[in-house]
């Protein structure tokens, strides 16, 4: 009976400095990220039963526990992935505040204002070649912004592809991490789940990558009683399996010529709905934002250079012009009215007709009232055009090898035009005043970049073929545009003005939203960060109470071993 009281006390022994090796490891772990608490689960050893009693034989350490909730564990996926998404949208819109920051002042709106301000003021005093320079100047500043702004914003959007890519090779890494982990895990418990605790740590660090990996990716997890796991997109995409891993690829391109994110070996886009983390952040700035944006400005642009031009294509001054040369070619076999056509406002070409207007050396007409040239849309070519006007007496016109229109007087003839209701002339940049079609692409013409004194205000008489001399009719109608609803692009019909009001408003909103998410989602994971150290977390203070109710344990298992021997000591001492 005394060796059972010894092996009694040493089970106590043995089993308190097991608890004792729980508490040490929690505290060495205090300021390990992921870490959960573990405990030490104490049990009763199995009874003995001696002369019809049932007698206890110590105590054991029946399993240890990770301390973890899974639905708070659940909650920080979830909260994880929004957060990230939310903080890589934020980012890239405060990168292009300088972009938008200034809309109202000194930015697109203040160029724009000053453009049109140039304009009223050159039709107040059309001969002035000094406010002709203004009128250049400030279409410059204007165009220097608008292609700016676009540069500037295509900038924003490679960063965040490329940012992706980033994104995608960290996330492949986790998942090989989180298949090795599962295999370490399934080794050290033999295909029981949890058994014992033998894979605490390991389970800890599969739970931290999946967290990582949900900052990249919205994903779930799905664990087995049998010990297998599962790691899947929100579309139910299959991403790893125990040993098993599919990694996230390039897929197809998409809007704005940007490739998806897939599932290799499937080609399952990663999102099918709202995307989140930090792929779906990028994405979202990539191509909603961003390329938003961009399209807003495109559109602005569009809209200016092709209202301007509809205009400035029909406008002369007294000077009529010897030469021309359009800045849009045409393809031979195509209509000019054909959208395959490289001339960005070719759909704009309708059926309709301009009239050209040839002088004499003294600059009279040679026929009163022009001739005019047929434009019918799905049958008229470039080719067509060059024979209507070669019909024409004193004009000579061809097509260069790019397919652009050349036109020529006769020696010591000159021409103008009017009245093109085609969109003919607008088109394909013939007497044009801007160039391009986008942000991207727009510009001034060769003519006004040569000189200031180039830059037109007046309109022919469309019955006399006169130019009188400082006409400002053609100024006074590209005035008229700054308030003119207007669309050449398929988007809703707005004036310039009105477009660039939206854009700043859209960017305001974007930005206010993004951070507002991005506050709530901050303050949701650290309340959750709290829960789950309130459950999972090593608190000091308890593991030191612990340690001294273990201390104790252990110290009065060794006072019983020490009675016991004093028992055993006294027995011997009556057989001596």
């Amino acid at each position: 009976m005394i060796s059972d009281s010894l092996n009694i006390a040493a089970s106590g022994l043995k089993s308190q400095q097991k608890a004792m090796d729980v508490i040490s490891h929690n505290i060495a772990n205090v300021n390990t990220p992921g870490y959960s608490r573990q405990a030490a689960n104490l049990v009763t050893a199995g009874s003995e039963v001696i002369g019809g009693l049932s007698l206890g034989r110590g105590a054991d350490v029946g399993s240890i526990t990770r301390m973890v909730d899974p639905i708070i564990s659940q909650a920080q996926l979830n909260n994880g992935s929004q957060l990230s998404h939310w903080t890589e949208l934020n980012n890239g819109l405060t990168a292009v505040e300088n972009v938008f920051g200034s809309l109202q002042s000194t930015g697109l709106a203040s160029a724009l204002d000053d453009f049109y301000l140039s304009w009223k003021q050159l039709a107040n005093n059309s001969q002035d070649n000094g406010l002709r320079a203004n009128v250049s100047a400030k279409s410059s500043s204007l165009v220097t912004t608008l292609s700016n702004m676009n540069q500037q914003l295509q900038a924003v959007q490679n960063n965040a592809d490329g940012s992706i890519d980033q994104s995608i090779a960290s996330a492949n890494l986790l998942l090989d991490n989180i298949a090795s982990l599962t295999i370490q895990i399934n080794k050290q418990e033999a295909g029981n789940a949890g058994a014992n605790g033998l894979a605490n740590d390991a389970r800890d660090q599969r739970d931290q990558a999946v967290r990582d990996l949900a900052q990249i990716l919205p994903v779930q997890k799905i664990a087995t009683g049998d010990g297998s796991f599962m790691v899947q997109t929100t579309n139910g995409d299959l991403l790893a399996q125990d040993g098993a891993v599919r990694y996230l690829q390039r897929g197809a391109a998409v809007t704005g010529g940007f490739s998806n994110v897939v599932v290799a070996g499937t080609g399952s886009p990663v999102f099918s709905g709202a995307p989140g983390g930090a792929i779906g952040g990028l994405i979202d700035l990539r191509d909603n934002k961003m390329g938003g944006y961009i399209q807003q400005i495109d559109s602005i642009s569009a809209n200016l250079i092709f209202s301007v031009n509809q205009i400035y294509a029909s406008s002369s001054n007294a000077v009529a012009h010897t030469s021309l040369t359009g800045g849009q070619g045409s393809s031979a076999v195509l209509t000019l009215d054909d959208v395959g056509q490289s001339a960005p406002f070719a759909a704009q070409v309708q059926t309709g007709s301009f009239n050209i207007h040839v002088y004499d050396a003294a600059g009279a007409p040679v026929v009163a009232g022009g001739t005019a040239i047929g434009i019918t849309a799905g049958a008229t070519t470039m080719g067509q055009v060059v024979s209507s006007l070669n019909a024409v007496a004193g004009i000579t016109a061809s097509v260069g090898t790019s397919g652009q229109l050349t036109i020529n007087a006769a020696a010591g003839q000159s021409f103008a035009f009017s009245g093109d209701s085609s969109n003919f002339l607008a088109a394909y940049e013939v007497n044009n005043f801007f160039t391009g079609g986008t942000g991207a692409t727009i510009g001034l013409s060769d003519a006004v970049q040569a000189s200031p004194s180039n830059i037109v205000t007046g309109q022919v008489d469309p019955l006399t073929s006169v130019v009188f001399n400082g006409d400002n009719s053609s100024a006074l109608a590209i005035i008229a545009l700054q308030d003119t609803a207007m669309s050449v692009d398929g988007t809703a019909s707005l004036s310039l003005h009105n477009r660039t009001t939206t854009l700043s408003t859209q960017y305001g909103s974007d930005v206010s939203h993004a951070q507002q998410q991005q506050s709530y989602r901050s303050v949701e994971a650290a309340s959750l960060e709290s829960q789950r150290l309130s459950m999972s977390g090593v608190n000091l203070d308890e593991e030191l109470i612990n340690m001294i109710k273990f201390q104790r344990a252990y110290e009065a298992s060794a006072k019983i071993i020490t009675t016991t021997n004093q028992m055993l000591s006294s027995l011997l001492g009556l057989i001596r």
